[in-house]
C-alpha cells in the first residue's frame, strides 16, 4: 500500500479537521482512501482517483455535521464577523458547486507563473513552489458566503468584503480564491446591471481574472478554478472589443470543458456551457469572419445542443435559474417554436427577483413576451 508522505499527511490533516478521532472510525476512513489510492495509482488512472475522492465527499459531508461543533466568533472588520474553528479541514462545499479535492496530493518544486496561449489555454514551465495543502478556514464561513452569493446585491457585495478580508489572512488558500474571483463576477454585473458603471464593471472582472488565475496557478487541478477562470474571461471578453470578446469565448470554451473532465457532476458547468453554444451558434457573420481571421476557426455551436445543455441543466441542478429559462426561450425563438419560447418566458418571470441581475432578465424577458404572446395558446 502507497504510503507517500505528503499524500498520507493530507488525509490525515482532512480526517483530523472534520473530527475523525483515533479508532476504528478513523481507521477504516483512512484505510477506504489508502486502499483506492494504491489500486487507482496501479493503473495510473489519476482521473479516477478525483471521482473516487468525489465520491466519499458525502460521507465527509455528513460526519461533519454530526461531530463539528460551533467554534469561536472572529472579527474581520467592525462591520463584519464570521465564524471560525480551530479544527484543519478542507471546505466540503455546497449542494451547487460540487468543491473538489483532487488537487491536495498535487505538489511541485517549482514555480512560475502560468501564461495564457493565443486558444486561452493556461501553460506553464512549473507549478508553484509552495503547497498549502488543504483549506485551513472553517467551514462555517463558506456557508455564511455561499449563501450571501445567493442573496441580494448587498449580500453580494458584503461576500466580496469577507473574502478580500480572508484572503488577506490566509493567502492562496484555493476555497478563498476561486469564491473571491465568483464574487468579483458578481460585483461586476452589480455595476453593470444596477449602476450603469462600464469602467468600474470592467476594473472588478480583471481583478477576478486575477484570482482566478492564481488559483489555477495553485491548484491547476482544481474545477472550481477552471469555472471561474472561464466564467470571468468569458465576463471580461463580453465588456470588450469584438476581438477581445471571441478571445474570451475561446477561454471560456478551453476551461469549461477542462472543469467538465475533473467534475462531470456539476449541473452549472452544462448551463454555461449551453450558453456558450448559444453564443456561438447566434453570432454575427462580422463576428464569425473576425474569429476565422484570429483563429482559422470559428468555434462550434448548435441551437439543439444549447438546449440539450440547458434541460440536463434543469434536470440535474437543485436550483432553477432565470437566466436559464431565458436562453432556452431564446433558443426555441431561434428555431421558430413561439409557444415553447413563450412557456419558458412566463417560467422566467415566475420565479423571484434577488438582485439587479435578475431584474435586468425580467426586463428582457418581458420585452420578448410582449412581442410573441400572441403565439400562446388559450
Amino acid at each position: 500500500m502507497s504510503t507517500d508522505p505528503h499524500w498520507l499527511k493530507g488525509v490525515i490533516a482532512v480526517a483530523v479537521g472534520i473530527g475523525i478521532t483515533v479508532g476504528s472510525v478513523g481507521v477504516v476512513f483512512i484505510s477506504r482512501l489508502l486502499e483506492k489510492k494504491e489500486k487507482l495509482l496501479l493503473k495510473q488512472e489519476v482521473d479516477e482517483l478525483n471521482t473516487a475522492i468525489l465520491d466519499l465527499q458525502a460521507e465527509f459531508k455528513a460526519l461533519k455535521k454530526k461531530i463539528i461543533k460551533p467554534g469561536k466568533r472572529l472579527t474581520l472588520s467592525s462591520s463584519t464577523s464570521v465564524t471560525s474553528e480551530a479544527s484543519l479541514y478542507t471546505a466540503l462545499g455546497t449542494d451547487d458547486e460540487f468543491h473538489d479535492m483532487s488537487s491536495e496530493n498535487e505538489e511541485s518544486h517549482n514555480s512560475n507563473l502560468l501564461n495564457e496561449n493565443p486558444d486561452g489555454s493556461l501553460s506553464s514551465e512549473h507549478f508553484s513552489d509552495h503547497y498549502t495543502g488543504p483549506s485551513l478556514l472553517s467551514d462555517d464561513i463558506f456557508d455564511q458566503v455561499d449563501e450571501l452569493f445567493e442573496g441580494s446585491d448587498e449580500d453580494k457585495l458584503k461576500a466580496y468584503e469577507i473574502l478580500v478580508n480572508l484572503n488577506e489572512e490566509r493567502t492562496d488558500d484555493i476555497e478563498v480564491l476561486w469564491r473571491l474571483a465568483k464574487s468579483c463576477q458578481f460585483v461586476s454585473k452589480y455595476y453593470t446591471a444596477a449602476k450603469k458603471n462600464t469602467e468600474k464593471s470592467k476594473s472588478v472582472i480583471d481583478e477576478g481574472v486575477k484570482w482566478a488565475k492564481h488559483a489555477l496557478e495553485m491548484y491547476p487541478g482544481n474545477c472550481n478554478a477552471h469555472k471561474w477562470f472561464a466564467i470571468c474571461s468569458g465576463a471580461r471578453g463580453q465588456l470588450g472589443t469584438t476581438k477581445e470578446k471571441i478571445e474570451g469565448g475561446y477561454i471560456f470554451q478551453n476551461h469549461i470543458n477542462e472543469a467538465i473532465k475533473i467534475n462531470s457532476r456539476d449541473p452549472t458547468l452544462y448551463y454555461l456551457k449551453g450558453k456558450l453554444e448559444y453564443e456561438v451558434a447566434v453570432l454575427s457573420s462580422f463576428d464569425r469572419r473576425i474569429a476565422s481571421w484570429l483563429y482559422g476557426e470559428v468555434p462550434k455551436g448548435t441551437i439543439p445542443e444549447a438546449i440539450e445543455l440547458f434541460l440536463k441543466f434543469q434536470r440535474e441542478s437543485p436550483i432553477q435559474l432565470k437566466d436559464c429559462h431565458l436562453h432556452l426561450a431564446k433558443c426555441y425563438l431561434a428555431k421558430n417554436e413561439y409557444e415553447n419560447a413563450v412557456n419558458w418566458l412566463e417560467k422566467t418571470l415566475q420565479l423571484p427577483v434577488k438582485d439587479s441581475e435578475d431584474r435586468e432578465t425580467d426586463n428582457e424577458a418581458n420585452q420578448l413576451l410582449k412581442k410573441y404572446i400572441k403565439y400562446k395558446k388559450a
